[in-house]
């Protein structure tokens, strides 16, 4: 039960501080840019996203058919190489027709997932021997691992730029040390002079 309730404050803690990272503080959205004629672009985008709403990537690499000789496949890696290199690229997740959207739906799956993070986070938590500091310190590094896991990976393989890298490190790592200030307060043990020896 303690668990429970440690978790459900943290994790209206972690849905505060969603909200503050992306409406208030406007962080994320300086990274984010337009293109110049986006009428253009949509119609470009509508008129050859083939596969309906999902993840699209310019260059795309192509695979040779099973058959073909091996030289063929060098040529297509070739080709996709020159291309990425020289621009443009693109990766991202694209919906290439309507969708009606429900924020109450969206800020309803945002707070679930802030608690059930907070629910892993308070159970591993719950299993330490550590100091008030100790345990602020283990929800810190957990925000750390959440952007080295989650963010890292963007740079390494998409090219995010660094800017967004740093805001998103930044964003898990605050976001999982205010959570971690009712988890610390609730969960886990103070360490006894036994488990200080």
């Amino acid at each position: 039960m303690k668990l429970f309730l440690a978790s459900l404050l943290a994790a209206i803690v972690s849905f505060a501080w969603g909200y503050a990272s992306w409406m208030l503080l406007g962080w994320h959205e300086k990274g984010m840019h337009d293109f110049r004629d986006e009428a253009a672009v949509a119609e470009v985008l509508k008129a050859n996203a083939t596969h309906g709403t999902g993840i699209y990537v310019l260059p795309f690499p192509r695979k040779a058919v099973s058959y073909a000789d091996p030289a063929e496949q060098k040529k297509l890696d070739a080709t996709h190489l020159k291309a990425k290199t020289d621009g443009p690229y693109l990766y991202a997740i694209l919906r290439p027709g309507r969708h009606d959207w429900n924020m109450t739906s969206s800020l309803g799956w945002s707070f679930g997932r802030s608690f059930l993070a907070a629910l892993i986070l308070g159970a591993l938590l719950h299993q330490t021997v550590l100091s008030f500091p100790g345990r602020l310190a283990f929800c810190a590094a957990a925000g750390l691992f959440a952007g080295a896991v989650c963010i890292l990976p963007q740079m390494v393989w998409f090219e995010l730029p660094q800017r967004e890298v740093i805001v998103g490190m930044a964003d898990y790592i605050i976001e999982w040390t205010l959570a971690g200030i009712v988890l610390a307060l609730f969960l886990s043990k103070e360490p006894t002079d036994r488990d200080l020896r």
